[in-house]
């Protein structure tokens, strides 16, 4: 298995919404989550 060195922001995003799924949250939860996140992080 190749391991996952790219830290591109995309690469990020889409390991995180992995990881949440994973753990039980809806696919639309997580985009939502991420969504917020995401504006709270580029709004500082």
């Amino acid at each position: 298995m190749k391991a996952q060195n790219d830290l591109s922001l995309w690469n990020i995003i889409e390991r995180l919404q992995r990881r949440l799924e994973r753990q039980g949250m809806s696919p639309a939860n997580t985009d939502r989550a991420i969504t917020l996140a995401l504006r709270a992080i580029a709004s500082r």
